[in-house]
């Protein structure tokens, strides 16, 4: 506006008043002066002759009726104008608007109606940006057709804006649309897909806006988390899948809100909309009500229906396919979650629970031990001396277990949901994806803390993706094509980004002190003030305090430090984790299994401080934001700019200032400019031509391509206003395309019409031909259908004249057949009657003749018996007559004896020989019938086995068959994989073969030669590359093995380019050109701020150097500068810096590493000595070996040290050339020598001197920057790594080879080549699958060796990889983790059989179908090849490796089950089952598979009761009795068992199925393998016995594999019978004893209390172990261990016999402080007790019996430095006091003249003379005590005893334990160190536990030096081995050095937990909680036997 033109009074202006456009009107104008009052109300008058354009301009009519859609119309192009549109666009409900394709949405907070309906979804479909008003659906559908135009390009739309502008909503109507896009796609109709999948990423929402938002100050639907939607599309555009990918759930929002904001929403819905019975089930009351909700205030809010959210949750969840059973288990997670919220703690000793029903609530829900749970709230457990004890916490460290429990759990459940949400929804495969971020949005509340540092960290780097694509790559397109152009500045935020990523920026910083144990937020602020303060972008408050403050690109940002750090580590300590592992509900045993699993293994194997790191949640979040930008670059993107237009979430309001704001730091009014001005639409000639040749006819030439294109334009907009021409495309604005695509469009429809009319035609006139046939076939059809049917009718009629002729003639045949029958029936009859009478005649002849044969053989026979009969009697009668000869009648008479004889021995034979015949009859028949039973059980077995061999066969076939499938398929990818390589490797040597001739001609054949010998070396590798790829296996390592060269690193000179000069840069991080030292080496690109000619630079602190005093003592940090041999320090890094001083090492003295502070070195020069301290430990090692090496080195060796000058850690900035995407010649008329690089996130612009230098510059990055892809693959992390060779190690020593390799991760494999280049030769590959594992090697690995490894272990093989950088060992092992958990679970036979097994348990005929099926779940007796379940990769400690031998899980399966084929046949089987149970113990994973393989081997057995299958059991026993499986095998095993008792009763088989599954119920946590005596107990079924000794008694007990300590001495108590002092006592009957009774370890001379808990027979296995190590017996004691109430116990009861025999036992060991004569009347006392009356005969053998020796022995060394030389007695203190007894006069009398020195000499320790001193004393003390015992003649035992107590109870230190400590200098209370008369020396001290306090005694005084009662100590605990710590309150922490830690600790527990019993009821609250413990948690008691 020129001067002096006013427009008239009402008109519409834009006024630039308080730094902004505001939109106003002329009010008045008077006296030279005009009056504008603005929108806001403000009015302000301004001269008239001050008026210019730059204050005032006039507002179009476009701008006054808010009607431009497109902000790039705008006539005016101002922020005034800009807002005025939005708001005038706000105010009529049309909150959308477009800047070109770019969406910008202002929150109406309010629905507007129609706004988001069915039909307007239905109006947007298929429409062009700009056909319509904007809208966001329109925006969905470019995206959603974009991936047609692209050919399957990926899509990408990011959501961005405050929190509070309606990121969350745009996102579901997105979705929305889409999933209506989907439905209704082309080639899927309405039923035709699984519309189920759009309805499942619908109803995703309400679930995770339930769980993941929260109302906020300015948001009541405020995304606690971000989220990236993922949505998959088929070729036909219908969603096949989805994934939810989300980032940073806020957990601490679950235990504490800001005021006016409340939790998350579904705790009050879950309290809002949960019936009554779910209530009570859950013990929910009122929100009001639970800590965790209730803090901020803000419990229920206008806005929010929490009860009908709720039911939309529901339904949600249902629709997702959540059971009713994972519903229930959620809710009572959360409502845990409020219960653990009530718990509270009070301070007794420590924090105590002081409110039990929340405890007991929250242990019901939560389904663990409510003791348990209390412990491990209150008390941290650590390892010592092969024991855990514990330390209870503060009330505020408390609090916050309590807090990380609630967090954690929380955390959990949400990471369970996205799980089951993305298993629901996840698709097999997809053509093309379209993503959605919806992140959470930039937050600067009152109080910033790490949540709002990680939020704001990932919206610059959002926002840093939107400005290069929107303006960087742009501008950047339009000068590389010579495009007409002004450049137009914008908001560069990469310093910054810089600040926050870069080396040593803010992430750094905070990982390193999250490392350090010491680190605090104080230390960490400290750090980003010192390091940070000169950086502009970073803020420090004025006044000092905890808080630092950021420039963000939205503002500035000052965050509060506080818990930082403890967030960052995200601890959850392992006491809670082990008490969530033990919870008795599933769902909570899932969601916590695998890192408890490991937690509790490595705690228990003291391994706890060794075990990996876990990455600190900022770098896990830093890699998940890396991941995100690299998917998101190889997306196309469309922008969503959402405006929040109030901080009141107000409907129609509207607030200016808070708008711009916005507008400005999004760059809107640069994105309108350049959405104005700039050419959005690029084409290339080719695909411009092609897609718009129907527009105008084109010669078939593409010589004239380019005109063709102009011609084309012309046609469209013949101004070029809308248009321009590069050099190989077609740039367009967004109005022009879319004109374009209207004619496109429109001419395509018109040719479609033509050609549709003249189909439709040909289609008519093929209807009319069909209809005209049709027609005449009806009519011939008809005609036909009528003379058939007349044809029919008569053929009918004919039919029924012949079916009665028929029938007539067949009656009379049938007549006549009958006759024919009758007759022939009649004959056969006659014939039978004929031959019967022939049969009967024939009979009757055969019976005559029979009888004639009959009676003439009996005639015959009664002749032949009558001439028997006439022959006997003659023989009679000859016998009669007189014989001449005597011998002969004898003889005759033998001889008839004899015949008579053997005739009797025929009949009998005869007879045996019948009874023979028929037994032999009989058995064959049976043996027949048995042979006929066997060999059908034979048949049956056969076909059985025929079966299951045929099922067998089938499988295998089918196994090889898919293996040979495989094999082939794999072959097939080897041969084109080695096919493409051998192509590459052909295009290279032919590439270098041309290099070769180009050398020959320049650099000669020297040269050459040098080449040609390095191709061959290649060419060999190429060859063996081939040889091993065509192998069976995957994983593939062909990396040279020969440690060749003696150096670390073995590289060819071809893979890593070396370059160096200096470039002027601008981008990225620098903003303006400024000139760096840029350094390409080792594939890395590094600009420093000056050139790096140096062995190593560094900022180090140095002390002194000034003139004065304090500039003498102050430190001061200086850049430190190495060359060659000299140190020289500068002002700052600046090339040019001012030099301050320098320093010679060579001629230094020494270099010493023990400086005045921590990460200090000192030089020791002639002059004087320099103090210089590091940032990091790391730091100083590093610059100590520099200065050492160059200390000592040589010449040569300095020479050497001088070629590595690059360092990356001290560079400006660095770039990995392998990341960059492309390298290009910009054409810049006035910087000519002008080339750019393009990353993923930056753009970077350099200038070089010469033209050569540029060339050669692109010549080396493009060189080796490789391809994005893999084989294929897209990858995920790449980088150079070093690789182990030769034999793996997993170190770093002086005989390890290092090789520099190029590494290479994508979603399937970890590849690795020789170098970066895209035809580089592969060198291995190893395949990745869910098994495998990363592990990351401690700290210690890089103090000692300078590099940081990690290892991959794959299924052959592992690498070995170091690097430098710790931030590249965290990027690579969490890209590795998220590729290995991405994959599918590997799930074998076996566990997909379990599962099957656990489905149809209902069903026996299923289950023995499946039994019968699989031969892999029955006994073999083959050996394993493969185990039955997963097993993870390489996850075996290496320690065990080394001391046991261990190879890997797989194969220690393998020999596992080899012995349980061996178990049969093995002589010593307890060894082999320890051993195996040993395995198990020390490799956890391997329980599973034990208990499957032993499953296995005990099912189908032919012989159940056979002693292989006995055997089998015995171990199966024995794992039950040691290990308990994880929850799926155990469900399997208890199947299996219950199986075998139902089938096989009365077995032993089933005898020890019931054993086992008793067993299981009772099994805890075992420390120790079993011992030798508990094995042969199990392998017996049967209790084991051991021996509890007692004062002068045992008793043997049977005990049980999980019998526990406090059982034990519970059931002592109660039965135990003793003899003591020869009388028996009827019975203890101690339930309501004094004091407390426990077992104790006794052995090596000292006792260990055993905590209650601990199983007895671990006890046991232990003293069996120490017996075989140390080669010491240890029993187990019963005795008191704490005296409650000491003084009023009966004098009658076994219990005061026990305080009796126990306070002797503290007397003779000298912990009872007393005169001379005191002990000697309680030695008499004793003596009195034990023998009696005092008789002649009576001596005391042993006086140690009963007196204290020790203090004998004291007294005796006392009186001899008493009777020292006067040289000595100056040494002793002048306090001490003399005392003359017998041994004194004697010890002087001894000595005589000169007997001092013969003293001296002799008296070391006790030498014989002090040895017969000592003699001489205890003879003097023993009569002095039998003294003293005739005195009490007459006493009864009795008497005796209370006489002795009473002198014992005299003490008022009795009824504490005294422990002997020494105190620790400086760290003990003034008043107890001021009674000490050495202080500065540690001092022996009691330190004495009682039931009420504790107190501190001088060893052998009676007083005490102080006392302390539970309640003013705040905690106590062992900080580190041996060192015993007390804190008391309003004292000084108290530190004793003791080997009795553990001791001490738990008797203070033990008094503790007693006391906090009495003033707290347990009883009611754990009463009601143990109704809900399950019923198997009772253990079984032991039974007592009397020894």
């Amino acid at each position: 506006m020129p001067p002096g033109s006013v427009p008239c009074v009402g008109c519409r202006v834009q006024l630039w008043h308080q730094g902004q456009w505001q939109p106003a009107s002329v009010d008045t104008e008077q006296d030279d002066h005009v009056t504008y009052t603005t929108d806001a109300g403000q009015s302000v008058t301004y001269p008239l002759s001050a008026l210019n354009h730059d204050l005032v301009q006039p507002m179009q009519d476009d701008n006054m009726a808010g009607s431009v859609e497109d902000m790039a119309n705008l006539s005016d192009l101002n922020e005034g104008s800009i807002l005025e549109n939005i708001r005038l666009r706000y105010v009529g409900n049309r909150i959308y608007t477009y800047i070109g394709h770019i969406l910008c949405a202002v929150n109406p907070y309010k629905p507007i109606e129609d706004l988001y309906s069915r039909g307007c979804i239905q109006a947007y479909k298929k429409k062009h940006i700009g056909d319509l008003p904007p809208h966001i659906f329109a925006i969905a559908n470019e995206c959603y057709y974009a991936m047609w135009k692209a050919g399957g390009e990926n899509q990408c739309i990011l959501i961005s804006g405050e929190s509070g502008a309606g990121k969350t909503e745009s996102t579901k109507f997105i979705l929305q649309f889409l999933s209506e896009m989907s439905q209704v796609s082309v080639g899927s109709g309405e039923g035709s897909t699984d519309t189920s999948v759009e309805q499942a990423i619908l109803q995703s929402s309400p679930i995770m806006e339930a769980f993941g938002n929260a109302k906020t100050v300015y948001n009541n639907n405020s995304s606690r988390f971000g989220k990236f939607i993922q949505l998959q599309f088929n070729e036909k555009g219908s969603i096949t899948g989805g994934r939810i990918q989300d980032y940073l759930l806020e957990k601490n929002r679950v235990v504490g809100q800001n005021p006016d904001e409340r939790n998350y929403h579904i705790f009050y819905s879950l309290i809002a909309g949960s019936t009554p019975d779910i209530k009570e089930v859950l013990c929910l009351t009122e929100a009001s009500e639970f800590h965790y909700l209730n803090q901020s205030g803000c419990i229920n809010d206008s806005t929010i229906n929490d009860q009908e959210d709720f039911s939309k949750v529901l339904h949600a969840m249902r629709v997702m396919n959540f059971s009713e059973k994972d519903i229930l288990d959620v809710w009572c997670l959360l409502a845990s979650i409020l219960h653990v919220g009530n718990i509270k703690f009070v301070t007794t000793a420590g924090a105590q629970v002081a409110d039990k029903q929340a405890l007991s609530n929250a242990a019901s829900l939560l389904r663990v031990d409510m003791l348990g749970l209390a412990e491990a709230l209150t008390q941290r457990s650590i390892f010592l001396r092969g024991e855990l004890i514990s330390t209870p916490l503060e009330v505020n460290e408390a609090a916050d277990s309590r807090d990380s429990l609630a967090m954690n759990l929380y955390k959990a459940c949400f990471r369970w949901i996205i799980t089951k949400i993305n298993s629901r929804i996840y698709g097999n495969g997809h053509y093309s994806s379209i993503g959605v971020l919806d992140i959470f949005g930039f937050e600067n509340f009152q109080t910033n803390r790490f949540e709002q540092f990680n939020i704001n960290y990932a919206n610059e780097k959002l926002q840093e993706y939107f400005n290069k694509h929107i303006f960087s790559l742009e501008q950047l397109e339009y000068n590389r094509e010579g495009i007409v152009w002004t450049d137009i500045d914008w908001v560069d935020n990469g310093e910054c980004l810089d600040l926050v990523e870069r080396k040593l920026g803010i992430l750094d910083l905070l990982d390193e002190e999250s490392r350090f144990p010491k680190g605090t937020d104080n230390t960490f602020v400290d750090k980003l003030h010192g390091g940070h303060k000169e950086n502009a972008f970073f803020l420090k408050p004025k006044v000092a305090s905890r808080m630092f403050g950021i420039k963000h690109y939205a503002g500035e940002v000052y965050y509060d430090t506080q818990g930082f750090l403890d967030k960052n580590r995200d601890t959850f300590r392992d006491d809670i984790l082990n008490i969530l592992q033990e919870s008795r509900s599933d769902f909570i045993y899932e969601l916590f299994d695998t890192d408890a699993y490991a937690n509790r293994t490595s705690l228990k194997s003291g391994t706890a401080t060794r075990q990996r790191k876990k990455p600190t949640v900022s770098s896990q979040f830093k890699e998940s934001l890396r991941s995100l930008m690299t998917t998101l670059s190889a997306a196309n993107p469309f922008f969503v700019r959402c405006i929040k237009p109030n901080s009141q979430k107000l409907p129609d309001t509207f607030d200016p200032e808070l708008v711009l704001s916005q507008l400005r730091y999004s760059g809107m009014l640069e994105t309108v400019r350049i959405r104005r001005a700039g050419y959005p639409v690029r084409r290339t000639f080719d695909d411009f031509c092609y897609r718009y040749r129907v527009l105008v006819r084109l010669s078939s030439s593409d010589e004239d391509i380019k005109s063709h294109c102009s011609g084309v334009l012309q046609l469209v907009d013949d101004t070029g206003k809308e248009w321009q021409l590069g050099k190989t495309k077609v740039f367009l604005r967004e109005r022009l395309e879319c004109e374009l695509e209207k004619r496109r469009e429109a001419e395509l429809h018109r040719v479609a019409t033509i050609i549709q009319a003249g189909f439709k035609g040909h289609q008519a006139r093929r209807q009319f031909h069909r209809a005209k046939q049709s027609i005449v076939v009806i009519q011939k059809n008809y005609k036909a259908h009528f003379w058939r049917k007349a044809f029919v009718q008569v053929r009918q009629a004919t039919v029924t004249l012949q079916k009665f002729e028929r029938s007539r003639r067949a009656r009379h045949l049938l007549q006549r057949l009958r006759e024919e029958k009758r007759q022939e029936e009649e004959r056969q009859h006659q014939l039978r009657e004929e031959e019967r009478r022939q049969r009967e005649e024939e009979e009757k002849v055969k019976e005559e003749e029979e009888r004639r044969l009959l009676e003439q053989k009996t005639i015959e026979e009664k002749a032949k018996f009558e001439e028997k009969r006439q022959e006997e009697k003659r023989l009679e009668e000859e016998r009669k007559k007189p014989c001449i000869c005597p011998m002969c009648g004898s003889r005759r008479e033998m001889e008839k004896q004899e015949e008579i004889r053997q005739q009797e021995q025929k009949v009998k034979e005869k007879q045996e020989l019948r009874k023979l015949l028929e037994d032999w009859a009989k058995a064959k028949q049976e043996l027949a019938m048995l042979r006929a039973q066997q060999a059908e059980e034979a048949r049956l077995a056969e076909e059985a086995k025929q079966r299951a061999l045929e099922e067998e066969k089938r499988f295998e076939e089918f196994a090889k068959k898919k293996a040979k499938e495989d094999a082939k398929r794999m072959e097939q990818e080897a041969m084109s994989r080695l096919r493409a390589e051998a192509e590459q490797e052909r295009r290279r040597q032919e590439a270098q073969r041309k290099w070769n001739r180009t050398l020959s001609t320049k650099k000669g054949e020297e040269k050459r030669e040098s080449v040609d010998s390095m191709l061959s070396e290649s060419d060999g590798t190429q060859e063996r590359s081939s040889l091993d790829e065509s192998g069976d296996e995957l994983d593939m390592d062909l990396d040279d093995e020969s440690p060749s060269s003696p150096k670390r690193h073995s590289l060819l000179p071809e893979v890593t380019p070396y370059f160096h000069a200096y470039l002027m840069m601008k981008g990225g991080v620098m903003n303006t050109w400024k000139r760096r030292w840029c350094v390409l080496k080792d594939d890395t690109l590094m600009w420093y701020r000056g050139k790096q000619a140096s062995i190593k630079s560094g900022w180090l602190a140095k002390k002194g150097g000034g003139t004065g005093t304090l500039s003498r003592r102050s430190w001061k940090t200086r850049w430190f500068v190495l060359r060659g041999t000299t140190l020289s320090y500068h002002e700052n890094d600046e090339e040019g810096a001012k030099q301050l001083g320098s320093i010679d090492v060579k001629s230094c003295k020494e270099i010493l590493d023990n400086g005045l502070k921590e990460n200090a070195l000192s030089i020791v020069t002639e002059a004087r000595t320099y103090h210089l301290v590091a940032e990091t430990p790391e730091e100083a090692s590093q610059w100590y070996n520099v200065l050492t090496s160059v200390y000592s080195a040589t010449d040569e060796e300095l020479r050497e040290m001088q070629d590595e000058q690059a360092n990356p850690k001290n560079a400006a900035g660095t770039l990995d050339v392998a990341l960059i995407d492309s390298v290009y010649a910009s054409d810049n008329e006035s910087k000519p020598h002008q080339f750019v690089i393009i990353t993923a996130n930056r753009v970077f612009t350099c200038c070089s001197d010469t033209a050569e230098e540029m060339h050669h510059w692109i010549s080396c990055l493009q060189r080796s920057k490789g391809d994005v892809h893999s084989g294929g693959q897209d990858f995920i992390t790449r980088g150079w790594l070093s690789k182990e060779t030769g034999k793996p190690t997993g170190t770093v020593n002086k005989s390890t080879t290092l090789k520099k390799r190029w590494f290479v991760l994508t979603a399937h494999s970890l590849d690795y080549y020789k170098s970066s280049d895209t035809n580089s030769q592969k060198l291995g590959t190893l395949i990745l699958d869910s098994l495998c594992r990363v592990v990351q090697a401690d700290a210690e690995m890089y103090e000692q060796t300078g590099y940081y490894m990690f290892t991959i272990h794959g299924r052959r093989r592992s690498f070995h990889l170091f690097t430098k950088l710790h931030t590249e060992v965290q990027q690579w092992v969490q890209s590795l983790q998220e590729v290995i958990d991405s994959k599918v679970p590997i799930v074998t036979p076996t566990q997909q059989l379990i599962t099957d097994l656990r489905d149809a348990s209902m069903n026996s005929e299923a289950v023995d179908q499946i039994y019968q099926r699989n031969p892999i779940l029955r006994h073999t007796p083959h050996p394993l090849k493969t185990p039955l379940l997963p097993l993870p990769y390489g996850d075996v400690n290496a320690n065990l490796q080394k001391e046991k031998g261990y190879t890997n899980l797989q194969e220690e399966a393998v020999k596992i089950f080899n012995s349980l084929l061996q178990i049969e046949t093995a002589a010593d089987q307890i060894s082999i089952v320890q051993n195996i149970l040993e395995t198990c113990h020390d490799l956890k994973y391997l329980k599973d598979e034990v208990y499957c393989q032993l499953i296995k081997q005990t099912m189908g057995v032919a012989d159940v009761d056979s002693i292989g299958n006995l055997r089998v059991w015995q171990i199966m026993a024995c794992m039950c009795c040691a290990f308990q499986p994880t929850r799926n095998v155990i469900r399997y095993l208890k199947f299996h068992l219950k199986r075998c008792k139902e089938k096989f009763p009365s077995t032993e088989m089933a005898k020890f199925a019931a054993f086992c599954g008793d067993s299981l119920r009772r099994c805890k946590g075992r420390e120790y393998v079993p011992s030798r005596d508990e094995v042969i107990a199990i392998l017996g079924r049967r209790d084991m016995y051991t021996t509890v000794h007692c004062y002068g008694s045992s008793c043997r007990i049977s005990i049980n594999s999980s019998t526990t300590a406090s059982e034990v001495v519970k059931h002592l108590i109660q039965e135990m019978k003793l003899k003591v002092v020869q009388r028996l006592v009827r019975g203890m009957n101690l339930e309501e004893t004094h004091n407390t009774f426990a077992l104790f370890e006794r052995g090596a001379g000292q006792d260990k209390a055993i905590d209650g808990k601990a199983i007895v027979a671990d006890i046991l296995a232990k003293f069996e172990k120490l017996k075989e190590e140390e080669e010491t017996d240890w029993k187990l004691f019963f005795r008191l261990f704490c005296f409650m109430d000491p003084r009023n116990v009966p004098t009658n009861s076994l219990e005061y016999d026990f305080m009796f025999e126990q306070a002797h036992e503290d007397v003779i060991h000298n912990r009872f402080p007393s005169s001379e004569e005191t002990l000697q009347y309680l030695a008499a006392y004793r003596l009195q007790y034990k023998e009696g009356d005092f008789s002649k005969s009576g001596w005391i053998n042993d006086l140690g019996q009963v007196y204290p020796m020790e203090r004998l022995r004291r007294r005796v060394k006392s009186t001899k430095e008493n009777i020292a030389p006067v040289s000595d007695k100056t040494e002793r203190p002048a306090t001490t006091k003399r005392k003359s007894n017998f041994l004194e006069g004697t010890l002087r009398r001894s000595f005589g003249k000169g007997g001092h020195k013969k003293a001296r000499q002799q008296v070391l320790g006790e030498d014989a003379q002090l040895i017969h001193l000592l003699k001489e004393e205890e003879s003097s003390t023993t009569s002095a005590v039998i003294a003293k015992w005739k005195m009490l003649k007459g006493l009864t035992k009795e008497e005796a005893q209370q006489r002795y107590m009473r002198a014992v109870m005299d003490w008022s230190g009795y009824g504490a334990t005294l422990f002997d400590v020494e105190c620790i200098p400086g760290k003990i209370p003034r008043d107890v160190l001021s009674a000490c008369k050495d202080r500065q020396h540690p001092v022996d001290l009691w330190l004495a536990v009682s039931v009420d306090e504790i107190a501190l005694y001088k060893r052998g005084e009676e007083r005490p030096l102080a006392s302390y009662a539970y309640d003013s100590i705040l905690s106590f605990g062992a900080p580190v081995p041996n060192t015993y710590k007390i804190v008391v309150e309003d004292k000084e922490p108290m530190m004793f050095e003791t080997s009795q830690v553990v001791e001490i600790a738990k008797l203070m527990k033990a008094y503790i937990n007693s006391l906090v019993k009495k003033r707290y009821s347990w009883r009611t609250s754990y009463h009601s909680y143990r109704k809900s413990v399950d019923s198997d948690d009772i253990l079984l008691s032991p039974t007592v036997t009397q020894s």
